[in-house]
């Protein structure tokens, strides 16, 4: 009966260590997907930057407020709302395609046969 006992103590200790380290994995893992969700979107912050200096050359000399002021009015304006409309519906007309790579690789073959 003491034997027993050793190894139900030792069999749980093993199971508890399994689990110790199942959790340790489930850690890094979600580190890991926090990584790269961080570097997505410091990249995408670094691209709109691009944009910005690249459109408004001079946006260094305007502080928060002033370029918040600047891109609010230009993102009203008729002309940008209709780009921004235009940009929709063709995103809208090209997301179905890609959701299936099957569709998209036989489109882009007839395409070019």
């Amino acid at each position: 009966m003491i034997e027993s006992k050793n190894d139900t103590s030792k069999n749980l200790e093993k199971a508890l260590q399994v689990l110790q380290q199942a959790k340790q994995r489930v850690a890094n893992e979600k580190k890991k997907q926090n990584e790269k969700k961080r570097k997505a979107e410091n990249h995408h912050k670094y691209i709109m930057g691009g944009i910005v200096v690249k459109y408004l050359p001079d946006c260094y000399r305007y502080d928060e407020g002033e370029l918040n002021r600047i891109l609010s009015v230009a993102l009203q304006t008729r002309e940008c709302q209709q780009i921004i409309s235009k940009i929709k519906a063709e995103s809208r007309e090209t997301t179905p395609s890609q959701s299936n790579p099957t569709n998209a690789e036989n489109e882009s073959e007839g395409g070019t046969e």
